[in-house]
């Protein structure tokens, strides 16, 4: 998946065709059914409920996790304390590769939000089927190089200047990876005190922010979500 420029972004996403936005990102976030099934076989699953911590930012791992059901949050603490959402990891993904192959710590913390169901990918078992199997080497090759591509978009995003940038970038970000089509638009399954923390702002200011892209037609704001519209309910 090819990244924005971040000057460009806010009039490109106007113009985009929502409707295949996240579901581009979810035929390309998930393994193939193929490597998945393998895992299966080789993996522990293990099921966690509504805050459960699954790993720790600097934890020491032998294992990667494969989500198989629910929804996990990663996030990060800054040096006053405050959390930073990066992301969520939704079911069929994988986790945890780079701190496995490299044998070196997390980097963030995995927290469950809800129940969810994960498999433990034991490291000498993973090596192993990779050493027999291809494919599915190639296929985690894939998933590592969307996770690069997507640390380099976080990065570009919190570089930007301006609230309403940085913003409508996050929106855009989340939208690839956690929302759901409907009727006039893409819906963000995200609340505004998450997207501050993606978007490293107050809530207030986010609050202000979202409201005037409201005013504008280019957002529906709701409990817990947010609707990108599509660019005909906005006359773009």
């Amino acid at each position: 998946m090819n990244s924005t420029p971040p000057h460009a972004r806010g009039s490109t996403f106007k113009n985009m065709d929502v409707d295949h936005l996240s579901l581009t990102w979810s035929e390309n976030s998930a393994l193939r059914q193929r490597t998945a099934t393998a895992l299966q076989g080789i993996g522990v699953l293990r099921h966690w409920q509504e805050g459960q911590v699954v790993l720790s930012r600097g934890q020491s791992i032998s294992t990667a996790l494969l989500l198989m059901k629910g929804r996990l949050r990663v996030s990060v603490t800054t040096p006053e304390g405050e959390e930073q959402l990066l992301r969520w990891m939704l079911p069929g993904e994988i986790s945890g590769l780079s701190s496995v192959f490299a044998e070196t710590t997390y980097p963030a913390d995995l927290v469950s939000a809800g129940p969810s169901q994960v498999l433990h990918i034991e490291r000498a078992r993973l090596l192993d089927l990779i050493s027999q199997d291809a494919s599915v080497a190639v296929d985690l090759l894939r998933i590592l190089g969307l996770r690069i591509n997507q640390l380099f978009d976080t990065l570009a995003d919190q570089g930007m200047h301006t609230l309403e940038q940085r913003v409508w970038a996050t929106l855009e970000r989340i939208a690839k990876f956690n929302s759901v089509q409907v009727a006039d638009g893409v819906q963000l399954r995200v609340s505004q005190s998450d997207l501050a923390q993606a978007a490293m702002a107050s809530r207030q200011r986010v609050n202000q922010q979202l409201q005037r892209f409201q005013d504008k037609g280019l957002i529906r704001l709701g409990y817990r979500n947010i609707v990108l519209l599509r660019p005909a309910s906005h006359g773009a």
